[in-house]
């Protein structure tokens, strides 16, 4: 019966999707911005930096930051890219925020960017086949979503970082298996949305959920399809260093709970699905370092 309802997910999907292409055919993407991304944060200085300078080379015009209770540096961080009109920066003293907060983004600033990507500050979007994320955009125009999906990345036997290099060029050990989508919203359906939920699933009025051609057929296969056009490197763990000073003792933006605070167990585990290397993110690691240069 669960294979049964599967399938029928997927044939549903197929079919709006079809209609969709007949039914949206002229909009027009002349906002401010092609493509945004919406992020909320916790005491992530020491990797704000980096993690805006990448997404900028890889193609990200703007981002909407929103601060959930920091008491790091990251405003005189953020100070020149807020003043460079890069950075929306949002304070967001709420409590298990993470919700809120994409849906403040949504109702906000969806008359200002054509497609808003809401990730998360240990991901990082990476165009496998296209030049840049606007290119790879261009091929959904006409839908209300896009995946990219995830390859989590462990520690890569690293103990304590190395300052003097990038985060994504000291971190190359990954799982071979691709999971977990996260999405960018094409906001020409910003008010056809029925229900929001985090990064992960967005519910349309009359669609229901929607994912761009294969995305459903994608997890039907259990989630073991070796590559896409388009994957985020989840820096899950980054260093042994890191893990404990910073994920043993701080809960995550949405849950921020002692149970989500995260054991060596997890650290271990992803250690154990990580073994392989990937370096497809390199493409952009010259460009990276000459904006970090500027």
């Amino acid at each position: 019966m669960k294979k049964v309802t599967g399938y029928f997910k997927i044939c549903r999907n197929f079919i709006y999707l079809c209609l969709i292409r007949l039914l949206y055919r002229k909009q027009k993407f002349d906002k401010k911005y092609y493509v945004s991304i919406c992020a909320i944060f916790k005491n992530e200085g020491k990797y704000l930096k980096e993690w805006i300078d990448y997404h900028l080379v890889a193609g990200v015009e703007h981002f909407y930051l929103y601060n959930n209770f920091s008491d790091d540096n990251y405003k005189k961080i953020l100070d020149p890219y807020v003043k460079a009109g890069i950075v929306t920066l949002t304070e967001w003293p709420v409590e298990h925020g993470q919700r809120s907060a994409y849906n403040d983004c949504v109702a906000k600033y969806s008359d200002e960017s054509n497609w808003i990507g809401f990730i998360d500050l240990d991901e990082y979007v990476c165009p496998v086949k296209w030049n840049s994320i606007k290119d790879w955009l261009k091929n959904y125009e006409r839908y209300p979503l896009a995946s990219a999906f995830w390859r989590m990345f462990s520690s890569s036997g690293v103990m304590k970082e190395d300052r003097s290099k990038t985060l994504i060029e000291q971190f190359t050990v990954c799982s071979d298996v691709i999971s977990t989508s996260k999405m960018f919203l094409n906001t020409h359906w910003s008010k056809r949305i029925k229900e929001f939920r985090i990064s992960h699933i967005c519910r349309f009025k009359f669609w229901g959920k929607l994912a761009p051609d294969n995305a459903y057929l994608f997890f039907m296969q259990g989630a073991r399809k070796k590559e896409v056009d388009v994957q985020i490197n989840h820096y899950f763990s980054k260093s042994a260093e890191y893990w404990a000073k910073k994920k043993m003792v701080v809960g995550d933006a949405y849950y921020q709970t002692s149970e989500n605070k995260r054991p060596w167990e997890s650290f271990f585990w992803c250690e154990d699905i990580c073994n392989k290397t990937d370096y497809k993110i390199f493409k952009f690691l010259v460009k990276l370092k000459m904006k970090a240069e500027e």
